[in-house]
């Protein structure tokens, strides 16, 4: 066969040139036949991709389909396990669209007879739903009570407004209202999240095959109905702090005595201003009390400072005599007083 090298110089021309278009056409062809190639597998990858997806959307939705009734046999078979709260019927708005306010009162009234108010409050409140929670009376100078009441948020203005029927003069009244819808939603669906991941998890125990996987679940499940209970714990406080209202009522009663018109009780002044004297005393004593028992603590203070005065003293001495100046005054010289004949000499 002859060489590359043995041809002629037309004719090695003539070979490459050949060479070149058989290369050229090479090249055409395997790109024509790797393009469709791609173009496939490109669209294999993605079919491949949106089936994966409808895939995993389709078990989404089995699993979430699935929680409710994996709960439900969950909890027939185990009494720990907690049920997701029962959804709102249909025609009903869901209690997330509206917002969650709390709102509380305060009454300062002052009444003829203070039993007989409270007896009168306690009648109101009951016939608005609500319960008395706390109630106080005092009989110290003068007969006074305070009442703290629970009623349906709804009804808190009526209350309010029966109440103050009740008192010969209205000293004080407020009303306030905090938004907590906020918290309320946020609360709504940490607490949702807890109760799908129980959900999953009671599934994957259902499937667990091994003791270790089954304590390793189990562990998992107990942390988030933990955590469940908190939250539901939460959920029922805001909720009754939302559906009913504090109204708090401070009684005080009213004079019988007067003078001119005017209400004049000199023997309750003198009642408070014993109380008063008493109270004075009683700190008074207190006072000499615990002076005494930190007398040996006042003494190592008071000794702590003169002990440090004296030191700042002396250094400050020591340091003037070994650095500053050598000058000396002539009124811190002493010597002999001259006598008057070497003052008239």
């Amino acid at each position: 066969m002859t060489s590359m090298t043995g041809l002629r110089p037309p004719t090695r021309r003539r070979a490459f040139a050949a060479l070149a278009a058989a290369l050229v056409l090479l090249g055409g062809s395997c790109g024509k036949r790797t393009a469709p190639m791609r173009a496939l597998t490109k669209s294999t990858r993605l079919e491949g991709f949106s089936a994966f997806n409808d895939t995993t959307a389709s078990g989404i939705g089995q699993g979430v389909a699935m929680s409710s009734a994996a709960l439900q046999s969950a909890s027939d078979s185990s009494p720990d396990v907690l049920v997701s709260p029962t959804r709102l019927p249909s025609g009903q708005p869901d209690a997330l669209d509206a917002r969650k306010i709390i709102r509380n009162g305060a009454l300062d009234l002052l009444v003829t007879d203070v039993g007989q108010s409270i007896e009168k409050i306690g009648s109101i409140v009951k016939s608005a739903g609500g319960f008395v929670e706390k109630s106080t009376q005092s009989n110290s100078g003068s007969h006074s009570a305070s009442v703290t009441v629970r009623i349906p948020a709804a009804r808190l203005d009526q209350v309010i407004t029966q109440v103050k029927a009740l008192a010969t003069t209205v000293d004080r009244e407020s009303v306030e209202a905090r938004d907590v819808t906020r918290e309320y939603i946020d609360l709504d669906a940490r607490l949702r999240n807890a109760q799908a991941e129980e959900a999953q998890y009671l599934q994957i125990l259902k499937r667990a095959t091994t003791i270790k996987d089954t304590l390793d679940v189990t562990e998992k499940l107990s942390d988030v109905r933990g955590r469940i209970e908190q939250m539901q714990g939460e959920m029922k406080f805001l909720t009754s702090q939302i559906d009913l209202s504090t109204l708090g009522i401070s009684l005080h009663a009213e004079a019988d005595e007067t003078v001119a018109g005017i209400h004049w009780r000199p023997l309750r002044q003198a009642k408070v201003a014993v109380n008063e004297m008493v109270s004075g005393l009683a700190d008074w004593v207190d006072s000499v009390v615990a002076f005494f028992i930190n007398l040996p603590l006042i003494a190592v203070w008071l000794f702590s400072v003169v002990f440090l005065v004296v030191v700042a003293v002396r250094l400050v001495r020591f340091l003037w005599r070994r650095f500053g100046p050598k000058t000396t005054w002539s009124f811190f010289r002493r010597g002999p007083t001259p006598s008057p004949e070497q003052k008239s000499g």
